[in-house]
């Protein structure tokens, strides 16, 4: 079997990149893990840098067991381990999610072109009112307004910098869209499956409706007014709006 192509879903936290990624897993051609996070990450990266290397005498034989290490590695440091085992058989795609991963594209991209790979992305997209109403509600958000803002706007700077260099192999998920489509089983199975130009069987179809019908978004509190300006006011907020949630009501 020729190896699987590489999958990664990323973009700002509160996005629905964990819906995305359940929705994904129904189907027995895609196996993704959970999140590995950020600064394992940077360190893998690095170890790989060292490794490439350090294996100038033995290139090859690096290259042939580098592709199987880093699939195996993202499983083993994913925070929930490495997941359904059995679906790699018949995985032809495998990789996991992260938020802000999109940061990482240059080094991801670089390592598996060093193997002949070249990675797909499912970019996922929340307006920034929504997004940020959703991060306070959590208990783990560190962010005051300013600090999520300027980490929302390199997030989208970072997927224009992707969506230049790899056009055909970033797909933009947009929750917004998601919501708005009053059908969130079938915008996913049509956004996300034709992407990979993967067929839906009715019993994967049948999965994806019951995590779509599962997904109940709790009501958060109306941003105040002068969190709204602010927002509104942000630098590169309004670019970001007027491409990518011009139909968004919010």
């Amino acid at each position: 079997m020729d190896a699987p192509t590489p999958l990664f879903v990323t973009g700002m936290g509160r996005s629905g990149t964990t819906t995305a990624l359940r929705v994904l897993n129904t189907h027995p051609s895609v196996y993704l893990t959970g999140e590995v996070p950020l600064p394992v990450l940077r360190a893998l990266f690095a170890t790989l840098d060292a490794a490439d290397k350090a294996h100038v005498d033995t290139r090859d034989g690096w290259l042939s067991r580098k592709t199987d290490f880093m699939f195996d590695a993202f499983g083993f440091l994913s925070k929930g381990g490495e997941g359904r085992t059995h679906r790699r058989a018949t995985a032809g795609f495998r990789g996991f999610k992260e938020p802000r991963l999109e940061g990482m594209f240059a080094d991801l991209e670089s390592h598996f072109a060093s193997v002949g790979l070249a990675p797909r992305y499912v970019y996922c997209a929340r307006n920034p009112f929504d997004c940020w109403r959703s991060y306070k509600a959590t208990s783990w958000n560190r962010h005051d307004e300013e600090g999520f803002l300027a980490a929302y706007v390199k997030s989208f700077a970072h997927l224009r910098a992707m969506r230049t260099a790899a056009p055909q192999r970033v797909a933009v998920i947009s929750l917004d869209e998601v919501i708005a489509s009053g059908d969130p089983a079938k915008f996913y199975r049509d956004r996300l499956f034709s992407f990979l130009e993967l067929h839906v069987p009715k019993r994967v179809a049948q999965h994806i409706e019951r995590i779509a019908n599962s997904e109940r978004r709790s009501p958060y509190p109306a941003l105040p007014p002068a969190e709204r300006s602010a927002i509104e006011a942000f630098p590169g907020i309004a670019e970001i709006r007027a491409e990518y949630f011009t139909s968004s009501v919010y």
